[in-house]
């Protein structure tokens, strides 16, 4: 399997990221020397990468049936270029716990119903960013990573660790059993403080229209509210990762 990688940042990092194998660039002249300026001070690409050079709209043409065979929809290709790499191993939960319990430090982001691939991509952005350890999110398989999610990631695909998880209630149990201080955001909650007891700490978040599942509510014992200054009481989800990584997570 590969992953189809959209954006110039992302593309670099894929590029520079030694676990990756498998590389195939398409780019037209101009792209490919864009993003040799922008993120390679001018020189060629390592050796590992193949590079295919097409016309504009060759390379449309290349983009169209690459997405078709991917079962993406047809889409506009940000500065005409992309690539074509083998997937990353996903970490396997069983592994996950086993760090969890060896580590002393531990900050871990579970998402729940989130499966918009902007801000997916943008809260792995902002767990770069902060050095989160884990994103671990509730789906059955890797359907998010699209070429738009790996875009909006900006290369945070290939530091974080993203783990796929059906069952994300016994993952916090799990969690709370290896001395993880799993904590939920929840936009009705009164409190706006939590005593952070522990150096393990998870941060639950849930989607925007509906918040954390009810069976994930069950598990969790603390929940804490970003406080509002103004008339509007919620934020894109998103943002509000941020603000809670921020935090709790920093």
């Amino acid at each position: 399997m590969s992953d189809l990688i959209f954006g110039l940042h992302s593309i670099a990092e894929a590029i520079n990221n030694p676990k990756r194998e498998g590389l195939s660039l398409y780019a037209t002249e101009d792209s490919l020397k864009e993003l040799k300026k922008l993120h390679f001070k001018g020189s060629n690409l390592p050796p590992k990468c193949d590079v295919m050079l097409f016309s504009l709209h060759k390379l449309k043409e290349e983009g169209r049936v690459v997405l078709m065979e991917k079962d993406f929809k047809d889409q506009r290709i940000p500065s005409n270029i992309f690539l074509l790499v083998e997937e990353l191993q996903t970490e396997s939960l069983n592994n996950f716990y086993e760090k969890a319990e060896q580590l002393n430090d531990l900050k871990i982001l579970v998402l729940d119903q989130i499966t918009d691939v902007h801000n997916l991509g943008a809260i792995l952005r902002t767990a770069a960013f902060y050095n989160i350890d884990y994103v671990i999110y509730g789906k059955k398989g890797d359907e998010n990573k699209s070429p738009g999610f790996f875009r909006v990631a900006s290369g945070a695909a290939e530091y974080i660790p993203l783990i796929p998880a059906a069952n994300l209630s016994k993952v916090v149990r799990k969690l709370m059993d290896l001395g993880v201080q799993c904590i939920g955001l929840a936009e009705e909650e009164e409190k706006t403080q939590l005593k952070l007891e522990k150096s393990k700490i998870c941060l639950v978040m849930g989607a925007e229209e509906t918040g954390i599942s009810h069976a994930l509510r069950r598990t969790l014992a603390d929940f804490v509210s970003l406080p509002s200054k103004g008339p509007i009481k919620s934020l894109n989800v998103s943002v509000a990762a941020a603000l809670a990584m921020e935090k709790f997570l920093s």
